[in-house]
């Protein structure tokens, strides 16, 4: 599940639209001010971030961002503010991978632009529930791949290997941290040859579109990247 980190001071606005967005399977972590977002970034790692611009404190929602990204320079922003002024919307759009959402808003139009977000950076589709791989749909839910009018269902460990490159897409993951994430465990060399053997596999499954690539180098890891 894609996970979001919200800051709103409003806390009517806040738990509302935290809510909605549980119901459409994102883990939600909501915060009513700027004292400890530094901290809950870094624990939490969101996928996205839901910004109110005014916040009570001594910081904006601009600043809390600029130091988000001295942290990770590519998680998607999404900005909520009451002002309309022409230095804030520029100010918004200054940052790469950033939206704007101007308040009163409908809370669909939130699902929306989180969605368009998650798909430029990970290409996953919020609305569909699916990691869009070119011109391959992966179901995380399901451990369904589809590719025209065929439909396969991978294992469990093909499955998971999968997901944690799509949520890394374009980067490259250690192989400590896949074999961690996937097996549960820090021995690496344990499961080295499984792991060669699901890349192996998923290269086969994914070799419809050409454009898809695992690569893999050593001490940098294994990179899933869609060539445009």
């Amino acid at each position: 599940m894609k996970k979001v980190l919200m800051v709103e001071d409003d806390v009517c606005l806040g738990t509302t639209v935290a809510s909605m967005l549980e119901m459409n399977k994102l883990t939600v972590h909501y915060l009513e001010g700027s004292t400890h977002v530094i901290d809950v970034f870094s624990q939490f790692n969101p996928d996205v971030v839901l910004m109110d611009v005014m916040l009570p404190g001594d910081r904006t929602g601009f600043e809390i961002v600029e130091e988000i990204r001295q942290i990770d320079s590519l998680v998607p922003v999404l900005f909520i503010t009451s002002l309309n002024c022409k230095e804030t919307l520029n100010r918004a759009f200054s940052y790469s991978n950033a939206d704007y959402l101007n308040k009163p808003f409908k809370i669909q139009e939130v699902l929306l632009r989180i969605n368009n977000l998650l798909i430029k950076q990970y290409k996953y589709n919020l609305i569909e529930h699916c990691f869009k791989l070119g011109d391959i749909c992966y179901y995380p839910d399901e451990q369904l791949l589809t590719y025209q009018s065929e439909t396969v269902r991978i294992n469990k460990c093909q499955a998971s290997v999968l997901e944690v490159l799509c949520n890394h897409m374009s980067s490259f993951v250690s192989r400590e941290l896949i074999v961690q994430e996937v097996w549960q465990t820090d021995d690496c060399k344990l499961k080295e040859n499984s792991l060669n053997n699901v890349l192996c596999a998923l290269r086969k499954l994914l070799s419809g579109d050409p454009r898809i690539e695992i690569t893999s180098v050593i001490r940098l890891g294994v990179r899933l990247k869609i060539s445009e």
